[in-house]
C-alpha cells in the first residue's frame, strides 16, 4: 500500500467519523422561571405567593441526520412560596409537559402530555400570556366550561395524546392534538385543532376542540403590532355536555417603553345569559435585566352574587 493510498484511506475514515459525530450531536437545556409576590385576593386576604408562574424545564434535541431531529421536553410547575407543586395535589409532577417526539421538514410530532392545540396557541391573545392570576382576563375567564383534561385535575393539557405542528405555508400553520384513549366515564375522545396565521406583525387563530367529557370549545383571536404597541382580542365559546354555554370576550393592550412595559385588559363572561364575571385590569412592569423584572398589578372584578372586588399585588420574577 503506497503512502498516497494510506492518506486517502485515512481521509475517508476521518470524513465518515466526522459525519457520524455530526449526526449524533445533541443539545440539552435547563430553563425556567421563579415568581413570587404579595397580593390581595377576591376574599380580601393578603397573601405571599405565586402571582405569575414558576416552572423548571428540561428540553433537548438530537440531530438524527437527513433533516430530522429527536426532541423531548419535561416541565414541572411549582409555587415558589412553599416549594410545592402548583395547585397542590391532584396534578402530575411533570404537569407542564412531558413529551418525546421527532421533527423535520414535515413539521413536529410529539407523544405524551402537553397543552392541547388551542391552548398551546391562544396565550398570545392575552396581554399577560395567560400567566398572571390577578390581572389576566384569560386566567379568569377563558375555557369557562372546558378542560382539555377533565379527569386529571382540570387543565389545558391533554394526556396520553399525539401532537402535530405543521410547517408554515404562506404564514399559516396547522396544530392538532388528539388522544386515542378513553378514560373511565368518557363519552368522547379528546381532540382539538387550530389554524394559525402569523406574519410577525399580525397574528390570527381559529381553534376548535372537544374533550372526553363531551364539552366543546371554539376560540377566535386577533393580535396586531403597531411599533411599541400591541392590541389583541379573543372570543371564546365553551359548552358543557349538560348544555351550559359560556361566551367570553377579552381585549388587551401592551405598550413597551424601553425597560418599562404597560399592560391593560378587559373581559367578561356571559354564562347561560348571566354576566358571571366582568373585569378590567392594568399593570406596570420594569425589567432590571434581561432575566429579572418587578411588576405591580391592579384589577377590578365584578362577580355575580358577590359584587365588585378590588385585587392588587406586586411581585418579582426571574427567568433562567
Amino acid at each position: 500500500m503506497t503512502a498516497f493510498t494510506r492518506i486517502r484511506l485515512l481521509a475517508v475514515a476521518g470524513a465518515a467519523l466526522c459525519g457520524s459525530v455530526a449526526h449524533a450531536q445533541s443539545n440539552v437545556t435547563i430553563s425556567g422561571s421563579i415568581d413570587a409576590g404579595v397580593f390581595r385576593d377576591t376574599a380580601g386576604r393578603t397573601n405571599v405567593g405565586t402571582i405569575q408562574r414558576s416552572h423548571l424545564e428540561f428540553a433537548g434535541t438530537e440531530d438524527l441526520g437527513d433533516g430530522l431531529a429527536a426532541t423531548f421536553r419535561l416541565r414541572h410547575r411549582f409555587d415558589a412560596d412553599t416549594g410545592t407543586p402548583e395547585a397542590g395535589t391532584g396534578r402530575p409532577f411533570w404537569h407542564g409537559e412531558s413529551t418525546v417526539g421527532i421533527k423535520g421538514g414535515f413539521g413536529a410530532l410529539r407523544l405524551g402530555r402537553a397543552l392541547d392545540a388551542i391552548q398551546a396557541q391562544d396565550w398570545a391573545f392575552d396581554a399577560w400570556s395567560n400567566y398572571d392570576r390577578i390581572v389576566s382576563p384569560a386566567w379568569d375567564l377563558w375555557h369557562w366550561n372546558y378542560s382539555a383534561d377533565p379527569t386529571g385535575g382540570g387543565s389545558g393539557r391533554v394526556a396520553n395524546a399525539v401532537f402535530y405542528d405543521s410547517p408554515k405555508f404562506a404564514n399559516v400553520s396547522l396544530h392538532v392534538s388528539a388522544s386515542p384513549e378513553s378514560p373511565a366515564g368518557a363519552v368522547a375522545k379528546t381532540r382539538a385543532a387550530t389554524l394559525l396565521y402569523n406574519d410577525g406583525k399580525l397574528r390570527m387563530m381559529l381553534g376548535s376542540g372537544k374533550n372526553s367529557a363531551g364539552a366543546t370549545e371554539t376560540s377566535v383571536g386577533v393580535r396586531a403590532a403597531f411599533g411599541m404597541l400591541s392590541l389583541m382580542g379573543m372570543y371564546n365559546v365553551s359548552e358543557s355536555l349538560a348544555g351550559s354555554k359560556a361566551k367570553v370576550t377579552t381585549l388587551g393592550a401592551v405598550y413597551v417603553m424601553g425597560a418599562t412595559t404597560l399592560k391593560a385588559g378587559w373581559g367578561q363572561a356571559d354564562v347561560d345569559g348571566l354576566k358571571k364575571e366582568k373585569m378590567v385590569s392594568v399593570s406596570a412592569g420594569y425589567s432590571l435585566s434581561k432575566r429579572t423584572a418587578v411588576y405591580a398589578d391592579l384589577a377590578s372584578k365584578r362577580l355575580l352574587g358577590t359584587g365588585t372586588k378590588e385585587v392588587y399585588g406586586a411581585g418579582m420574577t426571574h427567568s433562567f
